[in-house]
C-alpha cells in the first residue's frame, strides 16, 4: 500500500471543505453553486476509490484506509452530537468541514429519504452524508477492479 499518497487523498475532504467554507463567507455562494461543488466532490471520491484499488491489497485495506478520516470525522460528530453541541476547537470543527463538501448532496438524499417525517435531525444528515462516501468510495473500487485487467496490464 502507498500509505502516504492514499492517506493525503483520504484527508483531502478537510481541505476541500475548509476552501468551501472560505468561498461560502467570501463569495456567498450558495444554492447551485453548492451543489455542484457537491457534485464534483462525488466525482473527485469516486476517483480516490478508483486510485485506491491500485495503491492497496484488499477490498477492506481500501475501504478503511481511504474512509480512515471519514470514519474518525463521523466518531466525532456522533459524540458531539450525542453531547449536544460542538465543541469550539479543531475538534469540533474540522468534522464539519470533513463533511462540508458532501452534505448539499445528502441534504437532497434525506429530503428524498425522510419526505413524511416531521423532522430532519442533523445527525441523520450526517448519517446519510457518510453512507454516501463510504459507498461512492466503494464504488470507485469496484468500477476499477471490474476493469482491472484491461486498465492495468503493463
Amino acid at each position: 500500500m502507498k500509505k502516504p499518497q492514499i492517506h493525503l487523498l483520504a484527508i483531502s475532504p478537510l481541505v476541500l471543505g475548509y476552501l468551501l467554507d472560505r468561498a461560502i463567507m467570501r463569495f456567498a455562494w450558495h444554492g447551485a453553486v453548492i451543489t455542484c461543488f457537491s457534485a464534483l466532490f462525488y466525482l473527485y471520491w469516486f476517483f480516490t476509490g478508483w486510485v485506491s484499488f491500485r495503491w492497496t491489497t484488499s477490498r477492506a485495506e481500501s475501504i478503511l484506509a481511504g474512509n480512515s478520516f471519514a470514519i474518525l470525522g463521523f466518531a466525532l460528530v456522533m459524540v458531539q452530537l450525542a453531547q449536544g453541541q460542538f465543541s469550539p476547537g479543531i475538534i469540533g470543527i474540522a468534522p464539519q468541514m470533513f463533511f462540508l463538501p458532501a452534505i448539499r448532496i445528502a441534504a437532497h438524499v434525506q429530503n428524498v429519504l425522510l419526505f413524511f417525517a416531521p423532522i430532519r435531525a442533523l445527525w441523520s444528515l450526517y448519517f446519510i452524508a457518510f453512507g454516501l462516501i463510504l459507498a461512492v468510495h466503494h464504488a470507485g473500487y469496484l468500477y476499477a477492479k471490474r476493469g482491472s485487467r484491461s486498465v492495468w496490464q503493463d
